[in-house]
């Protein structure tokens, strides 16, 4: 009885993972499902069996899926190519993403930062929108002339050195203050962030960091794309919020965590019955 059970267990999984929808959130590039006979766009269902072309090797999508969670659609690095090459099904494209950057805390508070390094991390900060503003403690980072937060990094090639703090204890990480085009998804690599004291010639690296400049309208066609998918009466509010949260944490990564919160928490005010 027991080996009969594990068999319809099986089986039931087996058909689960079969039936199962996974959606389009973003694409890069041109994948062709062969299955439906339409290149995949944003919002799309698909399912484990469909049969996929990658008209470029380097395609991918992020898709999430009604209860397996969030994978990488790409092409298998182990799938020899050949004459009708970068063709393959659904289920054997998924890839888990398997980094979890959400923080435990249900709710994010607005506080004034004490350890730049902590708050901005060591590897790539998110940035949505234009701008983000950022408090300062005035016990770590005492703002007044000559104590600053400046940012060193190359840019096509040229060296910048910008002031980022504020004389109201803030620090302004925005497109305009690096130069940097407003209409477009950018990654500024490479930027050292310092603490300095020109009285006494001092200066101390907090962080070397990736600052990425995320455009706000494409991250929420993303946003809403889950939202449409999951507001069917049938899943909580709580369950959309961690989705979407989860959803930016592992696909972008770090972030201010009190704008995140502020930004899903009025999406979902606005567009969830």
């Amino acid at each position: 009885m027991k080996i009969i059970s594990i068999i319809l267990l099986s089986i039931f999984s087996v058909l689960n993972f079969q039936t199962e929808n996974y959606y389009i959130i973003k694409i890069k590039g041109e994948i062709y499902n062969e299955t439906s006979g339409k290149s995949l766009k944003q919002g799309d269902a698909i399912k484990a069996e469909d049969k996929l072309k990658f008209t470029q090797k380097n395609a991918v999508a992020l898709v999430i899926s009604d209860t397996r969670g969030r994978f990488i659609l790409k092409y298998p690095e182990r799938v020899e190519e050949s004459v009708d090459a970068l063709t393959v099904f659904v289920k054997n494209a998924l890839v888990a993403n398997v980094q979890n950057r959400l923080s435990t805390r249900s709710v994010a508070t607005q506080s004034a930062i004490n350890h730049l390094d902590n708050y901005l991390g060591r590897d790539e900060f998110n940035i949505i929108g234009d701008e983000l503003i950022v408090m300062l403690s005035e016990k770590s980072y005492s703002i007044s002339r000559g104590n600053d937060i400046i940012a060193r990094y190359y840019l096509n090639n040229r060296k910048y050195g910008k002031e980022l703090s504020m004389k109201n204890q803030t620090m302004v990480l925005s497109r305009s203050k690096f130069e940097l085009p407003v209409s477009e998804e950018v990654c500024l690599e490479k930027v050292d962030i310092y603490k300095i004291n020109a009285s006494v010639g001092e200066e101390n690296l907090i962080t070397t960091i990736d600052l990425r400049f995320i455009v706000k309208d494409e991250l929420e066609k993303e946003f809403m794309t889950i939202i449409e998918k999951f507001n069917n009466g049938q899943t909580s509010n709580s369950k959309i919020r961690s989705l979407l949260l989860n959803y930016f944490m592992e696909f972008y990564g770090k972030t201010d965590d009190f704008y995140l919160n502020q930004y899903v928490t009025q999406l979902i005010n606005d567009n969830v019955n």
